[in-house]
C-alpha cells in the first residue's frame, strides 16, 4: 500500500486530482520528509532550466515554467506557510522584507547597482582569479526563496535576486522588469535603472556585437531613469559604468562624481572614488600627446636642438608628421643630418628599412645656397607666423623652385584647395611620384576629397578604400587614422552605416595609441553615425565626450549643431534651440548642416539674428555642383516659407526642379548624386507641409504621387509623412472622398508598429477598396501594421507596374546555407514551389556566397532567397547572411543590391527575419526591398518580425500559389494571411508580411 510521501512526484508535477492535490498539501505542511524532497525535486528541475537556457535551442524563464508545476509548488509552499503562520498567528503580507539567505554574501557578483535595498547593501566586488575570470559565487538563490519571492509578488526583490544573489541571470530579471514596466508597478525610475542594470550584465562574457548592443539599451535605459529622477544614486554609478565600457571615460567620471556628491554609505563612496581615480588616467593620454605635440613643434623650431625630446615620443604617429616639417625647415646640410637618429627611428617603428633616412641624405644632397630661404619660409609657415595673405604668394615661390618636398609640405598645409584648384592637382602628381609611402597615401586622400567636393561619393571610396589598404601595409598609423574618418565620413554620407560605424571605431582604436585630437575626431565620426541612425542618447554620448575633451571654437561649433540635430529627432526643439545659440557663440558661421538644423528650428523658435546666421553659413560655403546649388535652395526655401511664404515656394520649387536634372544626368553617368536627392526630398517635404498647413490637402496628397514619378491615384490612395514636430496622413477613400489627419505640433514620432495610427474614420473609408496603395515617405515604409490584417494593401515605390520577359522563366532558390562557424546559425529549411514552365536554380550550402548570389539574381524571374536576416546592432539596417567568401564576407546589404540589374523584373521573397525593415535615412526609401525594387524587381515580400522557416515556407509558397491563379500580389498576402490567422492566433508572424511594389 502507498504512504502519502509516495504521492510527492505526482503532486509536484501537477498530476494529483485536486481532491488528492488538496489532502497531500495538507500531508505535506506537517512532513519535514517531504518539505525536503520537495525542495530537491525543484533544484533538480531549476538545474534542468538552466542547462537548456545555455545549451538548448530553448529559454524558459524561472517564472513562466508550466503554469500546473507551480500551481502545485505554491500550493506546497501555501499550505507551509499557512502552517507556519497559524502557528504564530499572524497573517500573510505583500510588504517587502529582505531575504536573509540571499544577501547573506560578503561579495558581489555584479558591478552595477540595483535599487532593491537588501541587495544594495555594500559588498565588495568579486575578485579575480590569479588565472583569469572571476570565482564563481558561493551562495546560490535558494529556490524555497525565490518560489515565496514569487508567491507573494515581490518582484523588485526577485529581480535583484537574479541580478545579484549569485551569478547573475539577466534573461529572467529582463522578463520580470518588463512586466513590471508593463503592469506599472514599482517606481519608474527604479525599474529602469534595474532594465539598465540588467542589459549592463547581459553585456558582460559575450561577443563584441552583441555586448555593444546591451551597452547601447543600457544607456538608453539609464538616460531614461535619470531623466525621470536627475539625483538617481543607482542609475548615476550604472551608467557611469556603460559609459566606461563604452570607451567614454570622462562622461564616466562625471557620474561617478555625482555618486560621490550624494552616496552616504562610506564604502560605495570609496569604490566610486576609485573608479574614478582610474577612470581619470585618461587625463594621462591627454598629457603624453600634448607634450609629443610640443616636442614635434621644437623640433621643427629649433631641429637637432630639440631632437632628445623628439626621439622621446618616436612612438607618437603624429611624430613622423612633425619630423617632415622639421626637415622640410632646416637650412643646412648637417642640421638635416642631424636628425637622422629620429628618421632611422621612425623607420623601425613602420617596419621600413631606410625610407626617412633615404629621404634624409637626399635632401642633405640639395644645394642649401638655393634651398636655405626656401626651408626658412617654410619653417614660418609651419611654425603659424605667416599671415594668411602671404601663404598662397608663397607658396608659388615655391611651386617655381625644384624643391618638391617643401612644395609638397606646403600644399598640404594650403586650404581649402577647391576640387578643380591647380593646387590639388600638384599635390596629387607630386604625392604620386614620392618614393615614401606616406605621400602615396596623402595623394589618394586628396583625389577623395576632390571627389567628395563634386559629390562623387562613390570614387571617394574607392580611392580611400585603396588608400587604407597601402597605409595597413606601410604601418603609417597616423595615416591610417585619418583615412579611416574619412571613409567614416564618405561611407555616412552613402548611407553605408554600418561600415561608417566600422571605420570609425577601427579608428578610434589606432587613435589611442597616442593621438589625442584624433581620438576626439572619431567620437565624433562615431556621434554622426549614431545620429544617422536616429540613436540619441548614443549620439549624445559620442559627441558629449568629444566635447569634455576641449579643441577650440570649431569643433565646439560643430558639436553643438550635431547636438542640436540630436535634440531636433528628440523633438526637444528648446534643446535644439540652446544648442544651436551655442554654436552661434562660437563667433564662427553655420555650417550648411548647422543651417538645416536651424531651418528646423526656427519654424517654431525663431529668433533675432536667424535671417543673418542663415546667410552668412551658406556664403561661408559655397555651392559646386548642381546638386549643391539645388540643396542650398532648398535650405533657403525651407528657412522662408513661414516668413516670406511666396519666396519660400519659389525656392523650393526651383530646389526640386533642379535636383531633379542633377539626379537624371547622374544617373545617366552611372553614379548617384545624394546631395541631389537631399534636396529634393527635403523639397517636397517643406511643399507638402506648407499645403497641410493652408489646409490644402488634396495638393499634399497629389504632391505624394510627384515624388515619386506617376499621378497619385484618385481613390484607395494613402500618403503619410513626417517632419520633426508636424505629422501628416492624407488620402482617398473608395469614393474618392479625401481624407486628412494633419498634427502641427506633436510630442512623439510614429512607431515602429503602426497599428492604431490611422484614425477609424479613414480605416472605414478604405475598407472597400480592393486593395490600397500606401505612399509613406522615408523613414515611414516598411512599418507594419498600417492597416489592419483582413484589408489588402502595399508599400508602392513604382510609376508602373514591371512585368517578366514571356516564356519560360528561371526560379532561383537560395537556401540551407551553410553560415561561418563563427557565426553559430543553423540553416533554414525553405521548399520552393517551382512550375512547369520554370527552371530551377538552387544555390546552398557553402555555394550561396553573395558573389554568387549576386551572380545569378540577373538571370531569374521568380527569386526566393531562404536565409537569416540580421540587424546590424548600431545602425540597425538590414542585411541578409550567406556563405562566406573566401575573404570572410558574407553579408548581401542594401548597397550592394542596389548597384545590381534585374532585367527580368523578377517577384522577389524575403523569407529573412525583418527583412522588409527600414533605414532612418530621410532622403530616400531605404530597406532591403527598396534595393530589389530599386535594382528592377517587379515585387518583394518581406517581414518586419521574426519568423519560422518551415511555415513561412508553406505561407509563401501559397502566396505564390495564389499569385499563378491570378490574384494580385497584395490581395494573395491578404487571403493567405486571413487563413493562417484564423488557423491560430500563434501565427501572428504573418500580420508582419509587407508587399513592396
Amino acid at each position: 500500500m502507498s504512504k502519502p510521501c509516495d504521492q510527492l512526484p505526482l503532486f509536484a508535477d501537477g498530476d494529483l486530482p485536486l481532491a488528492e492535490s488538496q489532502a497531500f498539501g495538507k500531508h505535506l505542511a506537517d512532513c519535514a520528509h517531504c518539505q525536503t524532497a520537495l525542495t530537491r525535486h525543484l533544484q533538480l528541475d531549476q538545474m534542468g532550466r538552466r542547462y537548456l537556457e545555455r545549451h538548448g535551442p530553448i529559454t524558459i524563464p524561472w517564472h513562466a515554467m508550466p503554469r500546473n508545476r507551480w500551481f502545485a509548488a505554491g500550493a506546497a509552499l501555501v499550505a507551509v506557510a499557512l502552517g507556519v503562520l497559524l502557528g504564530v498567528g499572524g497573517v500573510g503580507r505583500r510588504v517587502s522584507s529582505p531575504e536573509p539567505a540571499l544577501w547573506a554574501g560578503t561579495s558581489r557578483t555584479l558591478e552595477a547597482r540595483v535599487t532593491y535595498p537588501g541587495a544594495d547593501q555594500y559588498r565588495r566586488p568579486a575578485q579575480a582569479l590569479m588565472g583569469g575570470g572571476t570565482p564563481s559565487a558561493t551562495a546560490s538563490r535558494p529556490l524555497t526563496v525565490m518560489s515565496e519571492l514569487e508567491r507573494r509578488g515581490d518582484l523588485s526583490q526577485l529581480v535583484a535576486a537574479y541580478l545579484t544573489a549569485g551569478p547573475p541571470e539577466p534573461k529572467n530579471a529582463k522578463d520580470l522588469l518588463a512586466r513590471m514596466h508593463a503592469e506599472r508597478q514599482g517606481d519608474p525610475a527604479d525599474v529602469l535603472s534595474d532594465m539598465g542594470a540588467a542589459y549592463y550584465a547581459s553585456s558582460k562574457n559575450q561577443d563584441p556585437a552583441w555586448a555593444l548592443r546591451e551597452l547601447r539599451e543600457a544607456l538608453r535605459l539609464l538616460h531614461q531613469a535619470l531623466e525621470l529622477k536627475p539625483t538617481h544614486l543607482q542609475a548615476h554609478w550604472n551608467r557611469a559604468l556603460v559609459y566606461r565600457d563604452l570607451g567614454l571615460p570622462l562622461l564616466a567620471i562625471q557620474d561617478l562624481e555625482a555618486v560621490e556628491a550624494q552616496e552616504t554609505n562610506p564604502a560605495w563612496r570609496a569604490e566610486a572614488r576609485e573608479k574614478r581615480r582610474k577612470l581619470a588616467d585618461v587625463t594621462t593620454r591627454q598629457q603624453r600627446w600634448e607634450a609629443a605635440n610640443s616636442a614635434g613643434a621644437e623640433l621643427v623650431a629649433r631641429g637637432a636642438q630639440a631632437l632628445d625630446e623628439a626621439m622621446r615620443y618616436a612612438d607618437v604617429p603624429m611624430m613622423r608628421r612633425d619630423f617632415y616639417h622639421a626637415v622640410r625647415s632646416r637650412t643646412s646640410r648637417e642640421d638635416v643630418l642631424a636628425l637622422l637618429p629620429l628618421a632611422e627611428a621612425l623607420d623601425a617603428k613602420a617596419g621600413q628599412q631606410t625610407v626617412l633616412a633615404d629621404y634624409l641624405r637626399s635632401v642633405a644632397s640639395r644645394d642649401f645656397s638655393r634651398r636655405a630661404p626656401l626651408a626658412e619660409a617654410y619653417g614660418r609657415w609651419a611654425m603659424g607666423t605667416v599671415e594668411p595673405s602671404g601663404k598662397e604668394p608663397l607658396l608659388r615661390t615655391f611651386l617655381a623652385s625644384n624643391e618638391d618636398d617643401i612644395t609638397l609640405g606646403a600644399l598640404v598645409m594650403f586650404s581649402p584647395r577647391g576640387p578643380d584648384s591647380e593646387y590639388a592637382e600638384k599635390l596629387i602628381t607630386l604625392g604620386n611620384s614620392s618614393p615614401d609611402p606616406w605621400f602615396k597615401v596623402l595623394a589618394l586622400q586628396e583625389r577623395a576629397d576632390r571627389s567628395r567636393q563634386k559629390d562623387r561619393y562613390d570614387l571617394a571610396l574607392s580611392d580611400l578604400r585603396q588608400a587604407l589598404e597601402l597605409c595597413t601595409q606601410e604601418h603609417l598609423v597616423y595615416r591610417c587614422t585619418e583615412v579611416r574618418n574619412d571613409l567614416a565620413y564618405v561611407s555616412g554620407w552613402l548611407f553605408q552605416l554600418q561600415d561608417a560605424e566600422r571605420f570609425a571605431r577601427e579608428g578610434l582604436t589606432q587613435a589611442r595609441l597616442g593621438q589625442w585630437e584624433q581620438e576626439r575626431m572619431l567620437l565624433q565620426a562615431l556621434g554622426s553615425v549614431a545620429r544617422m541612425a536616429a540613436d540619441v542618447t548614443l549620439g549624445r554620448a559620442y559627441f558629449g565626450e568629444a566635447l569634455l575633451m576641449g579643441g577650440g571654437k570649431e569643433l565646439a561649433r560643430n558639436i553643438h549643431e550635431n547636438l542640436a540635430h540630436l535634440a531636433i529627432k528628440a523633438l526637444e526643439l528648446d534643446v535644439a534651440r540652446d544648442e544651436i545659440n551655442q554654436a552661434l557663440a562660437t563667433g564662427l558661421p553655420l555650417t550648411q548642416h548647422g543651417v538645416a538644423a536651424l531651418a528646423d528650428i526656427a519654424r517654431t523658435r525663431r529668433a533675432a539674428g536667424d535671417v543673418e546666421a542663415v546667410q552668412q553659413g551658406l556664403a561661408s560655403d559655397p555651392p559646386v555642383t548642381e546638386g549643391q546649388h539645388a540643396f542650398v535652395k532648398s535650405l533657403q526655401g525651407r528657412f522662408l516659407l513661414e516668413a516670406d511664404p511666396a519666396q519660400g515656394h519659389a525656392l523650393l520649387v526651383d530646389a526640386i526642379e533642379q535636383a531633379t536634372r542633377a539626379e537624371a544626368a547622374a544617373s545617366v553617368a552611372g553614379w548617384t548624386d545624394i546631395t541631389a536627392q537631399h534636396a529634393r526630398a527635403y523639397g517636397f517635404t517643406s511643399l507638402i507641409f506648407d499645403d497641410a498647413r493652408r489646409e490644402d490637402f488634396a495638393t499634399a496628397l497629389a504632391r505624394f504621387g510627384s515624388e515619386l514619378g506617376f499621378d497619385t491615384p484618385g481613390s484607395c490612395v494613402l500618403g503619410l509623412t513626417e517632419d520633426t514636430e508636424r505629422q501628416l496622413l492624407v488620402g482617398r477613400g473608395a469614393d474618392g472622398q479625401l481624407l486628412k489627419r494633419y498634427l502641427p505640433s506633436r510630442t512623439e514620432r510614429m512607431p515602429v508598429d503602426m497599428t492604431d495610427v490611422v484614425p477609424p474614420d479613414m480605416v472605414k473609408a478604405l475598407r472597400p477598396c480592393a486593395s490600397v496603395d500606401v505612399l509613406a515617405r522615408p523613414p515611414l515604409q516598411g512599418r507594419s501594421g498600417l492597416l489592419p490584417a483582413d484589408m489588402a494593401w502595399r508599400y508602392r515605390a513604382l510609376a508602373v507596374a514591371r512585368q517578366p520577359p514571356v516564356g519560360r522563366g528561371t526560379h532561383l532558390v537560395v537556401n540551407e546555407v551553410r553560415y561561418a562557424e563563427q557565426r553559430n546559425e543553423t540553416p533554414l529549411r525553405w521548399t520552393a514551389r517551382i512550375t512547369p514552365d520554370e527552371d530551377l536554380m538552387t544555390l546552398t550550402d557553402l555555394a550561396a556566397t553573395p558573389s554568387r548570389v549576386l551572380a545569378e539574381m540577373p538571370k531569374a524571374s521568380e527569386i526566393d532567397l531562404a536565409t537569416h536576416g540580421k540587424v546590424a546592432p548600431g545602425p540597425k539596417s538590414t542585411y541578409l547572411l550567406l556563405a562566406p567568401e573566401t575573404n570572410g564576407s558574407d553579408m548581401l546589404t542594401e548597397e550592394l543590391i542596389r548597384k545590381m540589374k534585374l532585367p527580368k523584373a523578377p517577384l522577389v521573397i524575403l523569407a529573412a527575419c525583418e527583412a522588409a525593415r527600414g533605414t532612418t535615412a530621410l532622403h530616400e526609401l531605404g530597406s532591403l526591398p527598396n534595393a530589389f525594387l530599386a535594382a528592377g524587381a517587379r515585387g518583394v515580400v518581406a517581414a518586419t518580425l521574426s519568423i519560422p522557416d518551415e511555415d513561412s515556407s508553406v505561407f509563401f509558397g501559397n502566396v505564390r500559389d495564389r499569385l499563378r491563379a491570378g490574384s494580385p500580389l497584395g490581395t494573395a498576402v491578404r487571403d493567405e494571411r486571413q487563413q493562417w490567422l484564423q488557423r491560430s492566433a500563434s501565427n501572428s508572424w504573418v500580420n508582419g508580411v509587407l508587399v513592396f511594389e
